[in-house]
């Protein structure tokens, strides 16, 4: 179990930040939280490593930041998620070697996965004193991808792909390869992503979340900034918008979502001539527009897709035949799974897909019952996570929105925004407050490691950072 710190109440803000000048965060380590957030989210271009994989901004930045990990013990903290999945993996990798199978492919494989997991070690290192400037980073990059989203709507009117000399990534289906069937036919905006699942996968949890903060439904640890405020509502409404407007079904979960939380904001609202005036604006203009365009979307899409036999059908089917493999394979394989990266080939070969469309259940088919047993422990943790803390339909939400996409919109373990949400998730009483205590300033009992600004002798400072500054 995950516990959160408890709080220390001081009766003066004043007197509280007064009080102990290493609880303000250091510059440097809001720096780098502030560029995880922007790179993970970021993952064009990127550098090629082999024919099928390529090293990411995040990726390095990654690599730097959870190095002071290195110097303290990660007994009672969440950093234990990372070998525990990491675990099923490795046991899988052994089998393929041991017993037959490409070797090469799965140590590639497993090599990706053990890379990409780090993001997620990052963030549960960096949330807890900089969430603020993690998110920042967040909606930054969503802006970027939201702006790059509008002008592809507009290059898509010429049949042009904007920017597609960026698109540089193995890792992903190509773009650049496709560029012009995507611009003249697909037409769907994506962003600076792979394609339009893979970017509503990234962003739709992030876009719940600034909005559930504009509702009044969590506040963010940390002091609170007007312009951190219109950031991340900026960000939430580009991002549903890029999200409705690429057709994509987390389009369809993302939308109720914020109507959840527009409820939650409606039965807490005090009365006013400014509640009756949001209360008219939604009504009347916001909710009908966003119903009408995310229903006229989704219908198009799925007059298209349905009528043709495409993408969903394909990914519906790839979930089942991966599970006719496992399940119709011999003991090792059902208890260790086929076998780390084997089952993009043996898919191709049963069925001729080049899949399977799901980040969580080729995790279970290629470590088998040992995985699914991982996932089970995983699951537990973060439901006590959520029992312990003041928000938990938020909690919920997002969990979910997150689970949709690894579960069933993408494939791509290499998105490391996936990472940073599941990181997110194991940390979540230390970053999302409940807004009815919004009046009382709490500081966090200093952590036995907070996140240093790196540099020489970096490890060894592991009590606090090597700048201070306030936010």
């Amino acid at each position: 179990m995950i516990a959160a710190a408890k709080p220390q109440m001081f009766s003066s803000p004043r007197v509280a930040v007064e009080h102990d000048s290493a609880l303000s965060p250091s510059r440097a380590g809001a720096l780098l939280a502030f560029c995880l957030g922007l790179l993970a989210f970021l993952p064009y271009p990127a550098i090629p490593a082999g024919r099928n994989s390529a090293i990411q901004a995040g990726n390095v930045l990654t690599l730097f930041m959870v190095l002071p990990t290195l110097a303290v013990t990660w007994r009672r903290r969440p950093f234990q998620f990372y070998p525990l999945l990491l675990a099923p993996l490795l046991l899988s990798t052994l089998k393929v070697a041991a017993l037959g199978g490409d070797a090469v492919l799965s140590l590639k494989s497993l090599t990706v996965w053990g890379v990409s997991g780090l993001t997620m070690v990052a963030t549960q290192l960096y949330a807890p004193r900089f969430g603020r400037q993690l998110m920042a980073g967040i909606a930054a990059a969503t802006l970027v991808h939201s702006a790059v989203g509008m002008w592809q709507l507009y290059g898509f009117t010429h049949n042009e792909l904007p920017l597609v000399e960026l698109y540089i990534n193995p890792s992903f289906l190509s773009v650049q390869d496709n560029a012009r069937v995507i611009a003249t036919y697909i037409q769907r905006p994506f962003g600076l992503f792979p394609e339009p699942s893979a970017m509503s996968s990234s962003l739709a949890p992030w876009v719940l979340l600034w909005l559930a903060e504009a509702f009044g439904v969590v506040r963010f640890a940390g002091a609170s900034a007007r312009w951190q405020r219109a950031l991340f509502f900026a960000a939430a409404t580009g991002g549903m918008l890029l999200i409705v407007l690429s057709r994509s079904g987390h389009a369809a979960v993302t939308v109720a979502g914020a109507l959840l939380l527009f409820g939650m904001w409606v039965k807490n609202a005090p009365t006013g001539i400014r509640s009756y005036a949001t209360l008219l604006l939604v009504f009347g203009v916001v909710l009908p527009g966003l119903l009408w365009l995310t229903v006229n979307s989704l219908h198009e899409r799925v007059a298209t897709e349905v009528s043709s036999n495409e993408s969903w059908d394909e990914r519906a089917s790839s979930l089942v035949f991966g599970a006719k493999l496992i399940a119709g394979g011999d003991l090792p394989s059902i208890l260790m799974g086929l076998g780390v990266g084997q089952s993009a080939t043996m898919l191709w070969d049963l069925a001729g897909l080049d899949a399977v469309w799901s980040v969580l259940l080729t995790y279970v088919y290629e470590t088998g019952l040992i995985g699914a047993l991982t996932l089970g422990w995983v699951g537990w943790s973060l439901f006590t996570v959520c029992r312990n803390g003041r928000t938990k339909v938020l909690y919920l939400l997002f969990a979910g929105v997150w689970l949709v996409g690894v579960t069933i919109t993408t494939s791509y373990q290499q998105l490391l925004p996936l990472w940073v949400a599941f990181g997110w998730l194991t940390v979540w009483p230390d970053v999302c407050k409940s807004p009815r205590r919004s009046d009382e300033l709490a500081f966090a009992r200093p952590n036995r490691f907070e996140p240093a600004g790196l540099g020489a002798g970096a490890l060894a400072r592991v009590g606090s950072g090597l700048e201070n500054a306030d936010e």
